[in-house]
């Protein structure tokens, strides 16, 4: 029986629309469909070449830039960087909502694939127009930001289209192939300036022209991520099934009475501090990596790049094997609390030891001036900048330990954390249309992507890395004492409430008796 507060529901209303969720048969409905899986791969691998969108230029982008326009200062490729993510904070509510509101995941997936190709065109059709090209290059990652937006629309599906008993698994993938992305797209072409170690270098940098085309190892990346986009769109329009077993359709749901609950507020918004914090972490550490690892083990430009692009690649391979563990043994019921708590303990610990402790023996050395110029030169030499007054006071993290915290610590905390985070967030929202509220979720990922490299490059020029990994730390401790205060609270939906007691929905308040 279920008793209103108020009136009854109206038959058409959204809730109707969408699930009753107080009547058993319907679980028991919801539980015996089938995740469409073919379908959600698809979406798996459209997220993982957003991943790829959003890192594959971190190393090329300076050079390309610079050999176009010699007198573009390195500060503006931070602005570039900004801009990626402002479009993506702008265009992932909006396509939420337009999948929320028009039940469709295809459409606005395709539009998102659209507006990235033609990003990625004008990135790589740069040097044919040769003319005010820094600007032209950040219309272009605009333009790329604006289209990734689409991963919103695609993790709403991963949630909605599983099953309950399929939906660890699905939303465990779903984070791990954007990550993943995000991960492979620096170490695709890591080394390409002290090497040939990259898939587009051995082209190098004249590379070659048909017509007014250029083709070179900055180029082809961009059409290759055009050739991909495309190949997402077919596989969008000829393979991709519009099926959500994880809530019911509008013609199966004839109760009059049927009710969705509200999901908690308070919980859903911890889970997006949580995503939050873990994106603004991943930006902290593409960032800092290189301007870090030069001025404390006095790497110079080449093999910062190599050796960062190294360290990165071996974390990546620890996080994929983890986030397989999660989704396909048993490691995936351990619990998703507990989970989180552990990851966030991990990060703590991670933060820590890359703080300068006084302990550690080595201090920090200043750049050796290149012979022949007289310069500080870092292609010549690592090491701190004269003007890095920061180095007088700071030790050096212990190499070993550096590379420890970052492939097994933060390699190991990441899926722990990443993978926990994604499923909670849409288990509590419930079996409900998520667009909208997944497209907020990416939104505040994206403020931290789009924040993080500005803070952190100013904090480290002033400070050094203390206070860049402070504030880390700080995000993390504070997530740690959210987690634990809100523990009891962050439960998926409560499908069946306990008896008698009240709960709120869109039309008022009903009781379960």
């Amino acid at each position: 029986l279920i008793f209103h507060h108020v009136t009854k529901a109206p038959e058409n209303s959204e809730d109707s629309d969408i699930l009753n969720l107080f009547r058993k048969d319907d679980e028991n409905d919801i539980e015996s469909g089938e995740s469409p899986w073919r379908s959600l791969w698809i979406a798996n691998f459209i997220q993982f070449l957003c991943g790829i969108q959003f890192a594959i230029y971190f190393t090329s982008m300076w050079p390309y830039l610079s050999g176009m326009d010699h007198d573009v200062a390195l500060s503006f490729v931070g602005y570039i960087t900004a801009c990626f993510s402002l479009g993506m904070s702008i265009s992932s509510p909006l396509f939420g909502f337009w999948s929320q509101k028009s039940r469709s995941t295809k459409y606005p997936t395709c539009c998102g694939l659209i507006l990235t190709a033609i990003g990625n065109l004008l990135y790589a059709l740069l040097p044919t127009i040769n003319h005010q090209v820094k600007w032209l290059m950040l219309v272009a990652r605009v333009f790329v930001g604006f289209g990734t937006g689409n991963i919103s629309v695609l993790r709403a599906y991963c949630a909605t289209a599983s099953t309950n008993k399929d939906r660890k698994k699905a939303m465990a993938l779903s984070i791990a192939s954007f990550v993943f992305g995000q991960s492979l797209g620096p170490a695709i072409q890591v080394g390409y300036l002290a090497s040939n170690f990259s898939l587009f270098s051995p082209i190098k940098e004249n590379g070659f022209s048909i017509g007014t085309v250029r083709f070179n190892m900055y180029t082809i990346p961009a059409y290759f991520m055009i050739i991909l986009s495309i190949c997402s769109i077919v596989l969008l329009t000829v393979f991709f099934e519009e099926r959500y077993a994880g809530i019911m359709q509008r013609d199966e749901t004839k109760d009059p009475y049927a009710v969705l609950p509200k999901f908690d507020k308070i919980a859903a918004i911890v889970m997006i501090y949580m995503w939050y914090i873990q994106q603004s972490t991943i930006t902290h550490t593409e960032v800092i990596a290189s301007p870090l690892t030069i001025s404390v083990f006095n790497w110079n430009d080449s093999k910062a790049i190599l050796y960062n692009g190294l360290i990165q690649s071996a974390s990546c391979i620890v996080s994929v094997v983890n986030y397989f563990l999660i989704a396909y043994t048993r490691v995936g019921e351990l619990g998703k609390r507990r989970m989180m708590i552990c990851a966030v303990a991990m990060f703590i610990i991670h933060f820590l030891i890359n703080l300068p402790w006084p302990f550690y023996p080595h201090s920090l050395k200043f750049i050796v001036r290149d012979p022949e110029t007289n310069e500080e030169d870092t292609a010549y030499s690592g090491g701190c900048y004269e003007k890095y007054k920061w180095c007088e006071s700071n030790s050096a993290i212990p190499l070993p330990l550096y590379i420890f915290s970052a492939v097994c610590i933060f390699g190991i905390a990441f899926p722990y954390f990443a993978a926990p985070t994604g499923t909670l967030y849409s288990q509590l929202l419930g079996p409900r249309n998520q667009g909208t509220m997944q497209g907020v979720f990416d939104l505040f990922g994206s403020i931290a992507r789009c924040i993080g490299p500005l803070i952190t490059t100013n904090l480290f020029e002033h400070w050094g890395y203390i206070w860049p990994n402070m504030i880390q730390l700080i995000q993390f401790v504070i997530g740690f004492i959210l987690l634990i205060i809100f523990y009891r609270r962050l439960i998926p939906l409560q499908i069946v409430p306990k008896t008698g007691r009240a709960t709120k929905y869109k039309h008022g308040t009903f009781y379960h008796m």
